[in-house]
C-alpha cells in the first residue's frame, strides 16, 4: 500500500488547513459585523466587512500558493461570502438607514443578501476549475464594500449618517449589477512573467492600496465606485466600438414612381 511520508502529510494538511482558516476568519468577521450592527456600532460593523474582504482575497491567493484549491473549498468560501458580504451588509443597511422605513426598508435591506446569493450560486454553477479570468457581474465583496464604505465616509465627513436616498441608490445599483453579465476584472497575478495588461493592473492595485493606507475612510468609497462603474463603462465602450467596426452597407435610394 502507498504510504505518505511525513513531509507529504504535512504539505497536504497545510494545503487544506491554511485556506480554510482564512475562510473561517472571513465568516467570523461577517458574523461579528452583524452583532455590531444590531448594537448600533455601525463603524465597527463596516470595518469588519472590509476585513472580511481582505481575508477573502488572501484565502484564494493562499489556496493557489499551497495548491490547496478544492471543490469543497470553493463551496465553503461561497457560504462564508453569503454571511460576510450578503447578510452582514444587509443587516448593517437595515439598522443604519432602513429601520425606520417599515416593511419597505426591510425589503430594501434584503436586496444585497438575495441578489448576492443568486450571484454566488450562478458563479458556482458556471465556474470550471479554480482560476478566474473574469467576473460576470460585480463581485459580491465589492458590492458589500460599496455599502459599508458609504457609512464610513459619512462618519468621516459629517460624524453622522446622511443622505439616505444616496445610500438607497447604491444598494439598488450594486444589487442589480451583481446579477448582470457585465464583465469585471479579477485581481492581477503578481508574477515576473506578467503581461503588460497585468502589470498595469498591478500598478493600479498598488496605487489604490497606498491611497487607502493614507486615508482609508475617505478613499475606499470613491475607489470602489470606480471599480463598480468600470464594468458598465467598459461594456458601453466595447458596444460602441463593435458598432463602428461593422461593415457599412451602402444606402440605396428607391426610384419614385
Amino acid at each position: 500500500p502507498f504510504i505518505l511520508s511525513k513531509d507529504e502529510v504535512y504539505m497536504r494538511m497545510k494545503a487544506a488547513i491554511v485556506p480554510g482558516f482564512f475562510t473561517m476568519a472571513n465568516m467570523f468577521c461577517g458574523y461579528y459585523s452583524v452583532t455590531m450592527a444590531a448594537k448600533g456600532e455601525f463603524t465597527t460593523a463596516a470595518w469588519l466587512i472590509i476585513a472580511a474582504g481582505v481575508l477573502d482575497v488572501l484565502d484564494g491567493k493562499l489556496a493557489r500558493m499551497v495548491q490547496g484549491s478544492s471543490e469543497f473549498g470553493v463551496q465553503y468560501d461561497s457560504l462564508a461570502d453569503v454571511v460576510s458580504f450578503g447578510l452582514a451588509p444587509s443587516v448593517l443597511g437595515y439598522y443604519a438607514f432602513f429601520q425606520s422605513w417599515g416593511t419597505i426598508g426591510l425589503l430594501l435591506s434584503f436586496m444585497p443578501l438575495v441578489f448576492g446569493s443568486i450571484r454566488l450560486a450562478r458563479f458556482n454553477v458556471r465556474q470550471k476549475g479554480f482560476t478566474k479570468n473574469v467576473f460576470e457581474g460585480v463581485p459580491i465583496p465589492a458590492a458589500a464594500v460599496a455599502i459599508c464604505s458609504y457609512i464610513l465616509i459619512n462618519y468621516e465627513l459629517w460624524d453622522q449618517l446622511r443622505w439616505p436616498n444616496i445610500f438607497l441608490l447604491i444598494v439598488l445599483v450594486v444589487s442589480f449589477l451583481m446579477i448582470t453579465n457585465i464583465r469585471y476584472e479579477v485581481m492581477p497575478n503578481f508574477s515576473l512573467q506578467s503581461s503588460r495588461k497585468e502589470r498595469l493592473k498591478i500598478l493600479a492595485v498598488l496605487v489604490a492600496v497606498v491611497l487607502i493606507l493614507i486615508d482609508p475612510q475617505k478613499t475606499i468609497f470613491p475607489l470602489i465606485l470606480i471599480y463598480i462603474f468600470s464594468g458598465p463603462a467598459r461594456a458601453i465602450w466595447l458596444l460602441l466600438n463593435t458598432k463602428n467596426d461593422l461593415p457599412q452597407v451602402p444606402e440605396t435610394k428607391e426610384k419614385r414612381k
